[in-house]
């Protein structure tokens, strides 16, 4: 037997490791070498998750109408509050984070579900980009941090080994997902540490607006906008960055069906947005051919059919900002993103497609 317990020096290894990868990356320490503050957007939604729950226990009869919003970036600065004031009848929760997609949505839906959390209304993002399984630059943020261990492996089926690797190795070892820079800590801890209580101080700021804005990003730490020569140069870049080539994420698609079956079984009233883009950029994904595994073509000429089958077949409410011409704000921060001066015209949108769905005989 002594002679075999040599097999356990790898496993002791492993804990060791384990065991400093953890404690270097306590909140503290974060501190000192953390360089983003987007992560916060998932922190957050357990709070607001919290907070949606004790809202709905309220008399059904007193309480307003809510709207639960599941969206990536192009909707973090929606202003709630702001919103709030101007649709008295309705309350919005943004559970929109960077790079939102399907799997987010539907480990969520799964959870109301399972919790009996019901809101009157659940608005599902269907943007093109979250359905290309090829992209050069991949969004890994709600692998790293939006999902539970749990869920993920219920689903890794619907993950590429490329997928699997990132969640596993990420999920293991914090000091690879973080990527700690010697030089940043180094620069943090001169002067009595004042850049680490800087980003500290920074961290608290957005985690207390969060909560006040209900998963908004207030809209003023956000640049206004781009010029129209400089989407055009933009447009380009990303069209090259997240839809070129464009191989559509079947499981991903898959996964977004499940979180509609789940709504529709427990009767929570649905619909599904295509929010709006800047035209230089909506443009390519029109005329733009670039590889798919059906040969050259356009995004849209891969995309679109098979979203406008599954809305037929399904009855599903499709809100199209991107050919709707009621909605003409044309101020972009960049070419997938709105200004911030549109939020509050593109809020407006959102309840006024809802009180097309709910009359306002119907409203509480």
């Amino acid at each position: 037997m002594k002679k075999n317990t040599f097999l356990l020096l790898p496993l002791l290894v492993l804990l060791i490791s384990l065991g400093l990868d953890r404690l270097f990356t306590l909140e503290f320490f974060q501190y000192y070498y953390s360089n983003t503050l987007s992560h916060l957007n998932f922190i957050s939604k357990e709070d607001l998750y919290s907070d949606l729950k004790e809202y709905l226990k309220k008399d059904p009869a007193s309480r307003k109408k809510i709207l639960v919003f599941f969206g990536n970036s192009r909707a973090l600065l929606l202003p709630t509050r702001e919103l709030e004031k101007r649709h008295p009848d309705w309350i919005l929760y943004n559970f929109s984070v960077p790079g939102g997609s399907p799997d987010y949505f539907l480990y969520w839906i799964e959870r109301f579900k399972s919790d009996g959390t019901k809101p009157d209304f659940v608005l599902l993002d269907q943007s093109l980009e979250i359905y290309n399984k090829t992209p050069v630059l991949a969004l890994d943020e709600v692998l790293i941090y939006g999902l539970s261990t749990d869920f993920f492996f219920r689903h890794w089926t619907r993950y590429s080994r490329e997928e699997l690797s990132v969640f596993i190795s990420k999920h293991l070892f914090h000091t690879y997902r973080d990527r700690p820079k010697l030089w940043r800590i180094s620069e943090r801890m001169q002067n009595s540490s004042a850049l680490a209580k800087v980003y500290e101080a920074a961290v608290q700021k957005v985690l207390t607006m969060l909560k006040e804005d209900r998963g908004s990003t207030p809209r003023d730490l956000v640049k206004q906008k781009h010029t129209d020569e400089q989407l055009v140069q933009a447009s380009e870049t990303d069209f090259s960055s997240y839809l070129k080539p464009y191989t559509f994420h079947t499981n991903m698609f898959e996964m977004q069906k499940d979180s509609i079956h789940i709504l529709k079984g427990y009767n929570v009233p649905y619909a599904t947005i295509w929010v709006k883009v800047a035209r230089p950029y909506f443009n390519l994904y029109m005329t733009r051919k670039v590889e798919t595994s059906e040969g050259l073509k356009t995004p849209m000429e891969v995309w679109k059919p098979i979203v406008e089958k599954f809305n037929q077949e399904t009855g599903t409410a499709f809100w199209n900002m991107n050919e709707d011409p009621k909605y003409n704000c044309e101020e972009f921060a960049d070419p997938g993103h709105m200004s911030p001066n549109c939020f509050p015209v593109f809020g407006d949108y959102i309840f006024k497609k809802l009180e097309e769905t709910f009359p306002k005989a119907q409203t509480k």
